[in-house]
């Protein structure tokens, strides 16, 4: 079984929906996470990582699930000159009882004002 819960916009703003929020298939629930819109060019790396943390916890509630279930965790970064204060925002969110799998890449994002996505694997059985 799959279920799609859409987005209302995308990284550019777009109000067409291209793509879910979040999507649960066989009791695991997929998505890929931004700061809320419009991104503000005037946002560190830290605070997109803390609003993305937030919207995270956020899409796992809507589902039944919560970042103790979170099986991994890719954080892509706009400049790896951003790696340690995103890292430091981490150490603060991450359940440590049950810390995912992360892996963190330098990548060119969609938007000029994004520094910081994620895309994330939890257990929503």
């Amino acid at each position: 079984m799959i279920r799609h819960h859409l987005k209302s916009a995308d990284a550019q703003g777009l109000s067409a929906v291209r793509s879910s929020s979040i999507a649960v298939v066989n009791g695991t629930a997929h998505m890929t996470v931004i700061p809320p819109l419009p991104i503000r060019h005037d946002q560190t790396a830290a605070e997109q990582a803390a609003a993305i943390f937030q919207e995270i916890e956020r899409r796992l509630e809507s589902v039944g699930s919560s970042k103790s279930r979170i099986a991994h965790i890719t954080i892509w970064l706009s400049h790896l000159m951003y790696f340690q204060e995103v890292t430091e925002v981490w150490n603060e969110w991450v359940d440590p009882a049950n810390p995912p799998v992360r892996a963190c890449a330098q990548v060119n994002l969609a938007n000029k004002n994004l520094k910081v996505e994620m895309i994330v694997v939890a257990d929503a059985s």
